[in-house]
């Protein structure tokens, strides 16, 4: 391919085309369009849903090219049956550049190139340059001291934290695990999706507190389902149906 590199994730390298080139010359990095599915093709059949997983897909190449979102440059989106009055995209891609702001093109579409998907983004984006690598610093033995000490990042242990930090105190939060969230631990299931194990609804009536943090930083809130039955499965594998 002479200086032009080709992008590949691990389930990408047998199809015909890449998901990202980067031409080594210009350090430029050309993204193919992301759709909204899992890693088996599937798309689910809500909008918000593929606009979710469009700009994870994007998220993925960028962090395989050793890109960062603030290095894109042109975003370019493509909506089927885009309605002006309901711009639902504007929030995720809003919350996905938090504050990068690149030249964006937004195309209304009758279709995309499967009937499934109503969503695909494309983007250009200027790598950093190569850095030369600096002399490591002399290794020093370093100290820290806090007024306290919390031992799990669950959401006891980030409020406790929140609540020092308020009142004047120091603290360091450890975590023995890659992530926060406490008995929320996200699996991947064998279709691709995501499902979260232990996470549990709340609401604005009885849990003022936590509704207050999640609309203080901003997380997604979606509306529980309160149609149909709940699936229950216990530790036997078996399935039971309830109101």
């Amino acid at each position: 391919m002479g200086n032009v590199k080709t992008v590949d994730l691990e389930n990408t390298s047998g199809a015909y085309f890449a998901p990202g080139t980067l031409s080594s010359a210009s350090r430029v990095l050309q993204v193919s369009g992301q759709v909204g599915s899992a890693k088996d093709g599937t798309a689910p059949a809500d909008y918000e849903s593929q606009i979710h997983l469009a700009l994870l897909n994007l998220r993925k190449i960028l962090i395989a090219a050793g890109a960062r979102v603030e290095n894109i440059t042109k975003l370019t989106v493509y909506v089927v049956n885009y309605d002006a009055a309901n711009r639902k995209h504007t929030r995720h891609i809003q919350k996905f550049l938090r504050g990068h702001r690149p030249a964006m093109t937004l195309v209304p579409v009758d279709k995309l190139a499967m009937p499934q998907w109503l969503f695909e983004i494309d983007a250009t984006v200027a790598l950093p340059p190569v850095e030369a690598p600096s002399r490591a610093p002399p290794l020093v033995t370093a100290s820290e001291k806090h007024d306290v000490v919390i031992v799990g990042a669950g959401l006891a242990g980030l409020t406790a934290a929140h609540e020092l930090i308020r009142a004047g105190l120091s603290c360091i939060v450890l975590e023995a695990r890659d992530r926060i969230g406490g008995k929320t631990w996200s699996q991947e299931l064998p279709s691709g999706g995501i499902i979260d194990l232990g996470a549990a609804w709340i609401n604005d009536t009885n849990q003022s507190r936590i509704i207050a943090l999640a609309r203080k930083y901003g997380a997604d809130l979606i509306e529980q389902n309160t149609d149909g039955y709940c699936v229950l499965q216990n530790d036997k594998g078996e399935i039971s149906l309830f109101p």
